[in-house]
């Protein structure tokens, strides 16, 4: 995996670009799908930008999905410029709800905001995106915060799970400990698709073994985090 700072560009570059080439020929109600999806990457990164400098208590403005498809696109692309390049730069732990956030964590959320609100808009395009081995940070960034699955549902188990990912280009990825009970395997890219709720669990080639596992992709599948959720019916 490269540093998560130079995926968070090279991801953003991506998605800029599939929409671009299917720009002429997007349907308005297509259209203003996407530049809503745009705008909530757009708040995203505002409110990182907002943090970074020290006046997280401001409220980041609220874009709407009004304007053309293009000038949505320039208006995120600056902001993730921004909240990229400040990431990248700092060193500070960095305010943020729920508890201070190391750069390089809130870098891993981001991403995660951009694959999922990017999987969004490919799919509303009809198209797919390519996906490389930056998925390992939003596969990390899942893991990371594995517990946060089970707000409402009572407290998590004690114990930590093994996961085993294989990444888009064929490199093994292993967080835990090796000798849990409680295993999920996969594609890391099918991980992320689950976890962010993308894809439901049924098509997707991802496992678990143990209760505590079993349980878990269910509520993950379920989870309705404000970084990624989508508000575009």
């Amino acid at each position: 995996m490269q540093d998560v700072h130079a995926d968070l560009a090279s991801e953003a570059d991506i998605l800029a670009e599939l929409i671009r080439d299917h720009e002429g020929t997007v349907m308005l109600p297509v259209g203003r799908s996407i530049t809503a999806h745009l705008a909530e990457l757009t708040v995203i990164a505002r409110r990182i930008v907002l943090s970074v400098e020290g006046d997280e208590s401001a409220v980041a403005p609220r874009i709407t999905n009004s304007g053309m498809l293009g000038d949505a696109v320039v208006a995120w692309r600056s902001e993730h410029r921004k909240a990229t390049d400040l990431l990248a730069t700092t060193t500070a732990d960095i305010p943020w709800p729920g508890g201070a956030m190391k750069p390089s964590v809130l870098g891993a959320a981001l991403l995660t905001a951009v694959f999922a609100r990017g999987q969004d808009i490919a799919d509303a395009l009809g198209a797919r995106l390519e996906r490389n081995d930056s998925v390992g940070h939003v596969a990390y960034y899942g893991v990371r915060t594995r517990d946060a699955a089970y707000a409402g549902h009572g407290e998590p188990p004690a114990g930590p799970f093994r996961f085993e990912f294989t990444a888009p280009l064929g490199a093994r990825w292993d967080f835990g400990p090796p000798d849990t009970a409680d295993r999920i395997a996969g594609p890391a890219e099918d991980f992320c698709l689950l976890f962010t709720g993308r894809r439901p669990l049924t098509g997707l080639a991802v496992t678990a073994t143990g209760d505590e596992a079993v349980r878990w992709l269910g509520l993950a599948q379920a989870r309705r985090d404000p970084l990624w959720t989508s508000e575009v019916d």
